[in-house]
């Protein structure tokens, strides 16, 4: 049985993918580069915001067992924000919840 597929989440000007532990992510924008983390580090917080949009920010635990994702802040380092249409949060929900199920990490909202 080889490897596990990576798990990969696309979605306007981003692209995330999960292989083997490690969150990668990329950004469509005039800045080259990616994140490159180990999941097990990795807080997503979903801060809204007015006219309709919410922005992520990523960034590392401090406390590995903080939820992966939620709308509380983190007290950890941020290494990058990134701004959606509140509207298409649940997708990110969805997406950060299954990679919490796969890395035993909480999730809250």
């Amino acid at each position: 049985m080889g490897p596990a597929e990576p798990e990969i989440f696309q979605h306007d000007r981003l692209y995330i993918q999960v292989d083997r532990g490690i969150l990668e992510v990329f950004r469509r924008t005039s800045v080259i580069g990616s994140y490159r983390y180990p999941l097990a580090w990795v807080t997503v917080r979903a801060e809204q915001r007015r006219d309709g949009r919410t922005r992520l920010h990523f960034g590392i635990a401090e406390d590995l067992g903080e939820p992966l994702y939620g709308s509380v802040p983190g007290s950890g380092p941020v290494f990058f924000r990134h701004e959606i249409p509140t509207a298409d949060e649940p997708l990110y929900r969805a997406f950060f919840a299954e990679l919490a199920h796969l890395a035993d990490r909480p999730i809250s909202l």
